[in-house]
């Protein structure tokens, strides 16, 4: 194999994925952390979902997040997504919107659309940051290209209001319909609202 690096604890994380598949828990919660002893991000990333949810482990988000971190600092952009939101609500870990800016931010930026939605609704609130309107449809708009229901939907409203974008209703329509056709019920009652059903 030229160039080809395989984990070697891929398997284990394998297999612990499919005991999380199957409910079995306990099986996936020791697999996960004998991978994430090994240094297998992915493993990591997932043991601290599986205390963040109390599965196979004790509900403890202290140990969630102290393993999204680990996970977090090796570039797993979940993990990262995982802590920031962590950083932004306080849950397990001093609240600061500037630890959670930092990590949506490099989850973001490696397209994880969770995160540029994140990062859109902390710009358009003005959490911990300066609000910005502008910043945020940027964020949003990426969010949308990846066709994330959530953020199509408010694009669509954002396209109706102007804010941080130029007012379009072809483009309000266009990812309000999107949204629909991915499940966003809400977009067809502004649909609705547009048309003047």
């Amino acid at each position: 194999m030229f160039g080809s690096k395989k984990d070697p604890n891929e398997q284990i994380f394998k297999d612990a994925c499919k005991a999380y598949k199957k409910e079995d828990y306990n099986k996936a919660a020791e697999l996960f952390s004998d991978a994430a002893a090994l240094g297998h991000v992915g493993a990591m990333s997932d043991l601290g979902l599986m205390y963040a949810q109390g599965k196979g482990v004790p509900r403890i988000k202290q140990e969630a997040v102290k393993w999204w971190a680990k996970a977090a600092e090796g570039g797993e952009v979940k993990a990262q997504h995982n802590l920031a939101t962590a950083y932004a609500t306080g849950d397990g870990i001093q609240q600061s919107y500037e630890d959670a800016i930092v990590w949506f931010r490099k989850s973001a930026d490696q397209g994880y659309y969770k995160s540029q939605y994140s990062l859109y609704k902390i710009y358009s609130q003005g959490l911990g940051v300066q609000k910005d309107e502008v910043k945020a449809a940027e964020w949003l708009i990426k969010a949308a290209e990846q066709m994330y229901p959530k953020a199509e939907l408010e694009l669509g409203r954002l396209y109706i209001s102007g804010d941080g974008v130029e007012a379009s209703e072809k483009l309000a329509v266009k990812y309000l319909k999107r949204a629909a056709r991915h499940g966003e019920e809400s977009a067809v009652e502004v649909l609705k609202d547009i048309r003047g059903d």
